[in-house]
């Protein structure tokens, strides 16, 4: 290593928690003051024919933490809920500035997206009707929506899988 690099104030770190424990690491982290980041997506699902949209870990089981090399690590060892810092020969891995940037902007983005609603515009992404654009009607069965197409300039009712749409 060269010694004239700099080593960062402070750096994100990777944690591994618990076994269902996530929530309660995070909670537990920031009420000792440390900086977290768990980012989510937003996953949409149909259950009794409503769409649904549930917000789940991206990465499920980890933690992004905010720490300088100066802090007691010790203390975020014996965390409630935290397993483990992610390291590799020993030492804790960090994580790029940029990466966790990125991931906060994706979070940021995916969380003005709404629930489909009657009338919205979609694209189908896949199958028969790729590339087209329509317009969602209705929740058709489990996994299958009722859309709006225009197809050689007739308006056709067609139902396609909910995983081939775009919003």
């Amino acid at each position: 290593m060269n010694s004239k690099m700099k080593i960062p104030e402070f750096a994100w770190y990777l944690v591994q928690c618990k076994t269902r424990q996530d929530e309660r690491a995070r909670e537990h982290l920031l009420r000792q003051g440390f900086g977290c980041f768990c980012p989510t997506m937003d996953v949409e699902t149909i259950k009794r024919g409503k769409l649904r949209r549930l917000c789940q870990p991206m990465f499920p089981g980890y933690l992004f933490i905010h720490l300088h090399a100066q802090d007691n690590w010790t203390a975020l060892r014996s965390t409630r809920g935290v397993s483990r810092i992610v390291s590799f020969a020993g030492q804790p891995c960090r994580v790029s500035d940029e990466i966790i940037r990125h991931l906060m902007q994706r979070c940021a983005t995916a969380a003005e997206t709404a629930v489909l609603s009657p009338g919205d515009k979609v694209h189908v992404k896949v199958g028969p009707y790729a590339e087209m654009d329509a317009i969602f009607l209705s929740i058709d069965g489990e996994e299958r929506v009722m859309l709006l197409l225009n197809i050689l300039n007739r308006e056709q009712q067609v139902r396609v899988p909910l995983s081939h749409l775009v919003a």
